[in-house]
């Protein structure tokens, strides 16, 4: 249980991430992150979340309202949360990208995607760029005024909406002029949106999308998770951050008084060994044992001495 000085530090976090989630498509600032959507009709959605930073700094497993989403625009643009295809990006400088990454299972993470060279990720921050830009010009001169806001704006889907050097909607910057969905082939980690089904309304579920900054490199070892976005059926949004991992223990074998034990941890927050020779007491009343190696999902190896015949493990994960 956390103490009361936890829970007040928890709290204070939780506000400050309230105050900071700002941002606004009248006066976007490279690291904002942007949600938009889309139904393949006539009207996206692009919503600034502001700065990056307020969600990469979440603590372990914080759930940060998305207070800029309105259930409302979501209404007027598209009559229901059913079939709605929806992303959220953004980009640095120096090109690194946040992008994210569509779950196929409910409670798996995604694969982690690929860092490609700079070039690539910086064409795919131009074509990116095109969006706030975009969204700009329809909050000032476009058909949905009265349904926008600067951070939050209502826009027509159609090319022919957008003067030249004024952006895009987000589904053009998104195809490109390809039928892919990943910003005219330059997004290095491929299609960035997860679709709602078509009765989720009804279905009384959530869909889930992880969030990831990719640096420009090769590889997958530079890339972070940063945590996943979970959009629930009455239109709300949420962010989870640093996403905790159940801990799973793979194996445990005995060899005269040691017990080998293989297990996997999680990306973030602590995970302590806990063990016990008198299994009526409840597991999280058990002695801790040893804090276990963390940051990746590998499987790892632990050593616990005992001259108990007979022991019980569990992990407990804060």
């Amino acid at each position: 249980m956390l103490n009361k000085t936890t829970g007040l530090i928890a709290l204070l976090a939780g506000f400050a991430a309230g105050e900071i989630l700002a941002g606004t498509l009248t006066n976007y600032a490279t690291g904002d992150v942007l949600l938009c959507f889309r139904n393949g009709q006539t009207k996206n959605l692009v919503v600034d979340l502001g700065q990056y930073a307020t969600l990469s700094s979440g603590t372990p497993n914080q759930r940060i309202p998305i207070t800029q989403l309105s259930a409302s625009q979501i209404d007027f643009a598209f009559g229901d949360v059913n079939d709605l295809s929806w992303s959220a990006i953004g980009w640095l400088d120096d090109n690194t990208l946040f992008v994210s990454r569509k779950r196929t299972a409910l409670s798996t993470q995604s694969s982690t995607p690929s860092s490609a060279n700079s070039g690539l990720q910086g064409s795919a921050a131009q074509n990116m760029s095109a969006v706030p830009m975009g969204a700009n010009y329809q909050f000032n001169n476009g058909p949905y005024i009265a349904n926008s806001t600067s951070i939050s704006v209502v826009e027509p889907q159609s090319a022919a909406s957008y003067p030249a050097q004024q952006g895009k909607s987000y589904n053009s910057a998104l195809f490109g002029g390809l039928s892919f969905p990943n910003f005219g082939g330059t997004l290095p980690s491929g299609d960035p949106e997860i679709a709602t089904p078509p009765d989720f309304s009804a279905a009384g579920t959530v869909v889930r999308s992880d969030f990831y900054q990719i640096p420009s490199g090769v590889g997958t070892a530079n890339v972070t998770y940063l945590g996943y976005f979970e959009f629930a059926a009455d239109g709300t949004m949420t962010f989870v951050a640093k996403p905790i991992s159940v801990p799973v223990i793979k194996s445990i074998s005995r060899s005269g008084g040691d017990s080998i034990i293989t297990y996997t941890t999680g990306l973030y927050g602590t995970y302590t060994l806990c063990g016990t020779n008198v299994l009526s007491s409840t597991p999280t009343n058990w002695p801790a044992i040893a804090t276990l190696a963390s940051g990746d999902t590998s499987i790892h190896t632990i050593t616990n001495t005992t001259t108990d015949d007979i022991r019980f493990y569990t992990i407990t994960a804060q």
